[in-house]
């Protein structure tokens, strides 16, 4: 049996869990009650931009709707890991018209939730993204599913999320407590507004329930690693 890393299913973290229906909630009296694609980034590496992509992903699903939590990480892909999940094939390989969409969905990973994983990091991925293939590919699976989530890599280390903002109706921006400086923060909207995202809210995440940080991010460098160093490194 899989071992699933969600939110939803672990006790201990009850008041999370709640926390991310908040989130679904405030999502769904946005302005657009016809949000078909939801984007999930941050400014940088580790902030949990993941989590709270499979955890609202999940959240959407439990309450009914049909839902697809699509990584679009490619570089560094996670999703999958989130549901305990081994994939033989990925996005990519969509992408690069090596397989159909229909060959890489994960069906019915948990009740009314499929998943488009991510396998295989490849180079030039932020070409692919800017093809007639991306458009299209959302275009079949919005004739499938109430709810798509993009999951994408953190800004200060690729633009491919505020490209893909252009294809979604809202974006969620996670802030991990104590991770990242004011200028990242400021770079990060820059990029997004540059882009014309429809930037939904912020989700300060990693904060505990006594509203203390749960690690010592304060000194973070400003000076990150080049991605090929980032997306090799084990989740935390």
């Amino acid at each position: 049996m899989r071992k699933k890393r969600l939110i939803f299913f672990d006790k201990d973290k009850e008041h999370i869990a709640e926390a991310i229906r908040i989130l679904r909630t405030n999502l769904y009296f946005t302005e657009s009650k016809d949000r078909k694609v939801i984007l999930i980034t941050s400014s940088i590496p580790k902030e949990g931009k993941s989590t709270v992509a499979a955890n609202y992903a999940m959240s959407v699903a439990i309450s009914g709707e049909k839902v697809i939590l699509v990584d679009c990480d490619i570089r560094r892909p996670r999703v999958h890991d989130s549901f305990g999940i081994n994939v033989d094939h990925g996005f990519e390989e969509v992408l690069l018209g090596r397989k159909e969409l229909e060959d890489v969905i994960l069906e019915n990973v948990e009740e009314n939730l499929d998943i488009l994983p991510a396998k295989d990091n490849i180079k030039n991925i932020t070409e692919l993204f800017l093809g007639k293939k991306m458009a299209d590919i959302l275009t079949k699976l919005k004739e499938k599913y109430n709810l798509i989530v993009l999951d994408t890599p953190p800004l200060a280390v690729a633009t491919d999320a505020a490209l893909l903002s252009t294809y979604a109706d809202g974006v969620v921006y996670v802030v991990g407590y104590n991770m990242v400086f004011k200028k990242e923060l400021i770079n990060g909207h820059k990029l997004l507004n540059k882009a014309g995202a429809n930037i939904y809210g912020v989700v300060v995440n990693k904060v505990d329930k006594g509203g203390y940080a749960l690690g010592n991010y304060g000194s973070y460098s400003s000076n990150y690693k080049y991605y090929n160093d980032y997306r090799n490194e084990p989740d935390k």
